[in-house]
């Protein structure tokens, strides 16, 4: 070949070489940015993931916290509740025990007096000095009927006494249009301050 033939051949491989140089430069530069992105992109990857991931576990802590207090609020709730169906329980039962027992207090001479004397204080704290009609149990004794009328005295006073064949245990007395129930059914006519009473008894019984 002439020396005036190598001389495109010879531009020409330079020319290559050239642009395979430029090539192999540009993919460099590409790949090399590729990675610093790649880079980029796992490290905020990695921290979007780590943030999620301590926003999950924040989620579950505040959710295992909210079904721990529900469940605490239920187990109160259900106590309290088992503890009111046992108090009513309690009253219901003592109920009959309390009947008894005042009627068991009227058959006694000492506290049959006790429960008159106070009947009689309460009369003259609350009613009305005028005519005051007392119904008592059949056989509640004359001389006891006397005692109750001298204890509140005949001043601008008077007293009848009426046997009531319904009563069995205390007295009630009436003046006017006033009236002081003092017997066993009067003084258990209110079931919620019998049982509140009850309840209160019990409590500073456990304590």
């Amino acid at each position: 070949m002439k020396p005036a033939g190598l001389i495109p051949s010879l531009q020409s491989d330079a020319l290559a070489r050239e642009i395979e140089q430029q090539l192999k430069e540009e993919t460099a530069a590409v790949i090399a940015t590729a990675g610093r992105d790649a880079g980029e992109v796992l490290a905020q990857a990695r921290t979007a993931a780590r943030a999620r991931m301590h926003d999950s576990i924040a989620e579950l802590r505040r959710e295992g916290e909210r079904r721990l207090s529900r469940a605490r609020a239920q187990q109160e709730t259900e106590i309290r509740a088992q503890m009111q169906r046992r108090a009513a329980r309690a009253v219901e039962e003592a109920m009959p025990l309390l009947s008894e027992a005042l009627a068991e207090r009227w058959r006694e001479v000492e506290s049959r007096r006790q429960w008159t004397d106070g009947v009689a204080k309460l009369c003259l704290a609350r009613l009305q000095r005028s005519t005051w009609t007392i119904a008592h149990p059949a056989d509640w004794p004359a001389e006891e009927q006397r005692r109750f009328a001298q204890s509140v005295g005949a001043d601008g006073l008077e007293v009848a006494f009426e046997a009531a064949k319904e009563l069995d245990a205390g007295l009630k007395v009436t003046a006017g249009e006033a009236v002081l129930d003092a017997t066993a059914h009067g003084l258990l006519a209110d079931p919620q301050g019998v049982a509140a009473l009850l309840l209160e008894m019990l409590g500073d019984g456990d304590a």
